[in-house]
């Protein structure tokens, strides 16, 4: 059933953005984030698909669930041959440098250790960074909680926006929607 499934998928990706036309899609804004090194921007990102995972240093299961569960989802496709990288960016909605004294690396190590009691036990390589005070581009998104994931497209669309979990970790059903997503945002738009 899962083969019928992806060959399914495999079949429609490339119609993926055939039905809608870009200037529908909400395009990204410029922003900048602040990171432990370099501040990241859009440009950082041009040409190619990426995730942006809203969180904050205090959002516990729900954003480490969501994290862990695209890492997951990431492994398994190339496990299957699907040559797609995805960069993911997760953006502290906290203005805050140091929320409650917790730094962005303080924040990433507490996020991977997240499943080391489980039998996965992830490293996540992705950038952590928070909203820039004088230009929050969350709140220009109508971000106002965290747990909020953004896929989007290598013309800097969004492509869906979830609110929330996607749902259990390492469920197969939430990786398959997560898988869906990573797709549509990773396959070009017929223009």
């Amino acid at each position: 059933m899962q083969r019928w499934l992806m060959a399914i998928l495999i079949l429609l990706a490339p119609l993926a953005g055939c039905t809608s036309d870009s200037n529908e899609l909400e395009k990204i804004p410029e922003f900048t984030v602040l990171t432990d090194d370099e501040p990241v921007s859009t440009s950082d990102f041009q040409n190619q698909a990426y995730v942006i995972v809203f969180s904050a240093q205090w959002c516990g299961t729900p954003c480490h669930n969501n994290m862990h569960n695209l890492n997951l989802t990431s492994a398994r496709m190339a496990e299957q041959g699907f040559n797609i990288e995805i960069e993911v960016l997760v953006v502290s909605t906290d203005i805050d440098e140091e929320p409650n004294g917790v730094t962005l690396s303080m924040w990433k190590d507490s996020v991977d250790e997240y499943d080391d009691d489980k039998e996965i036990n992830q490293t996540l390589e992705y950038t952590f960074s928070r909203v820039d005070p004088s230009n929050n581009f969350a709140s220009e998104m109508g971000i106002d909680a965290p747990g909020t994931v953004i896929f989007v497209n290598y013309l800097g669309y969004e492509t869906h926006r979830q609110i929330g979990s996607f749902g259990a970790y390492n469920d197969q059903a939430t990786l398959d929607i997560i898988e869906s997503h990573w797709l549509n945002a990773a396959v070009p738009v017929v223009e």
